[in-house]
């Protein structure tokens, strides 16, 4: 009875330390995969915000270029057409290096979710230039005739694609993040199982206890019962 007293206590002490040390583990692998998924929705988040963010300044900066370039059409005299061409360039010069930002990876090919705005832009600014050529040269008639019939609609394609591209991005922003949240709940599903597996062998050892209890209890009824029947013959 002794050694089987001195055994119930070194198993305590085992299961307390795989306690112990399966805590430790699932905050250290809880902290892993925490960090990685923070790691990822950041990526995503870095990839579909400023993007988002680009296209709405594209939006502004490419409404002030052909609203500029209209009011051409409108100078009175040479200085205020001077003035109104010095304020063409200036937003003109934004919308481009808003749109190589945009375009940072250089060209798009074929199949490029980014193609259509591509080609939307580099339409417009087509557009745009024969355009300014005709303003330069003083043919304003045909200015104003090619700003309504050819100019405007491929500024309202290029718009159009702006709002399409706006509109995917957001999407795809959308769809990383129900993934990482389903990630996480999975993962989290995942790590209070791995963190809850002592408990379980507890309560598997406690009623392993219990039943060994109750087999040594009958044991022990049984050997007095016995001792007990010797004592009654013994006295007869």
């Amino acid at each position: 009875m002794s050694s089987s007293g001195g055994k119930i206590p070194r198993v305590l002490i085992v299961l307390i330390g795989l306690l112990v040390c399966s805590n430790l583990g699932t905050a250290l692998v809880a902290f892993l995969v925490i960090d990685r998924l923070d790691e990822r929705y950041s990526t995503e988040f870095n990839k579909a915000v400023p993007g988002l963010h680009e296209l709405m300044l594209l939006a502004q900066e490419s409404t002030n270029t052909h609203r500029a370039a209209g009011n051409l059409l409108l100078a009175r005299d040479v200085s205020e057409s001077k003035l109104m061409w010095t304020r063409l360039e200036e937003v003109r010069q934004k919308e481009l290096d808003r749109l190589t930002e945009v375009f940072s990876k250089g060209p798009v090919s074929a199949g490029d979710p980014m193609a259509p705005l591509w080609s939307a832009s580099h339409t417009y600014n087509q557009s745009l230039a024969e355009y300014l050529e005709l303003v330069r040269n003083g043919n304003r008639d045909v200015a104003l005739a090619y700003r309504l019939d050819k100019l405007r609609p491929s500024f309202d394609l290029y718009q159009q694609r702006q709002r399409e591209e706006s509109i995917r991005l957001n999407f795809e922003a959308m769809q990383s993040n129900r993934e990482i949240s389903a990630q996480a709940k999975e993962r989290q599903s995942l790590l209070l199982g791995f963190g809850g597996w002592p408990f379980l062998v507890l309560i598997a050892m406690l009623a392993i206890f219990a039943v060994l209890g109750f087999v040594l209890w009958k044991q022990l009824r049984s050997i007095e019962n016995s001792e007990g029947t010797l004592r009654t013959d013994r006295s007869f």
